[in-house]
């Protein structure tokens, strides 16, 4: 997934994300105008510096995805990119072993959406054990270093369970992060109430 917190460093927005993120709009037929508003807010919500006159009417950072609606993004928009993007507050490395061809090819310069979907096809076989075996398979002039924005694994998973108490299902969602093998934190949790109805509608249109 691509994090949208990328996009700001040192209260600057990072052009190669920027870049990167203009890429998905586009793949996702999504309007700049909206990429711009969530840069400039997410920019502003983030600047705490004293020098900050304004930052009392700063939104909220967002920790999750569908609060970006806190930046000016459409519910519309949300819904699109959701597939595609996270919100971390570290900065983070695309897996190539799970993240979609469109998130590959857009966080990529030197990548095409037919590399992008070869890498999402071979991985499907065997999963990427180094970035050596990823500039194989592309099998053309590309190196390493021009595939730093990805990874062949990841510190960040979002896990979620659900229960059921006779006809009320709890879902809960939390996002880990996994320093080692023997270091694991919980970034954030939250637990709600799923409606029965769309939980009976989602089998259905299974």
């Amino acid at each position: 997934l691509m994090n949208v917190r990328n996009l700001v460093e040192a209260g600057q927005v990072k052009q190669d994300a920027d870049e990167a993120f203009s890429r998905l709009f586009g793949v996702l037929q999504l309007e700049q105008s909206q990429l711009e508003k969530l840069k400039e807010n997410l920019r502003f919500a983030l600047d705490t510096s004293p020098a900050n006159q304004s930052s009392a009417l700063a939104p909220l950072v967002p920790d999750k995805v569908e609060e970006l609606v806190w930046l000016g993004l459409s519910p519309a928009t949300v819904s699109a990119l959701q597939p595609y993007i996270t919100m971390i507050a570290a900065h983070t490395l695309i897996n190539v072993n799970t993240a979609s061809a469109e998130a590959i090819y857009a966080s990529t310069p030197k990548l095409t959406m037919a590399d992008a979907q070869k890498l999402v096809s071979v991985r499907e076989r065997t999963p990427f054990r180094n970035m050596p075996d990823v500039v194989k398979v592309i099998g053309r002039d590309v190196t390493t270093d021009d595939l730093a924005t990805l990874s062949v694994r990841t510190s960040y998973f979002e896990v979620r369970s659900r229960l059921r108490l006779d006809k009320v299902v709890v879902e809960e969602r939390a996002l880990i992060y996994r320093a080692n093998a023997d270091e694991i934190t919980i970034v954030w949790r939250e637990r709600g109430i799923v409606d029965p109805t769309a939980l009976a509608q989602a089998v259905v249109r299974r």
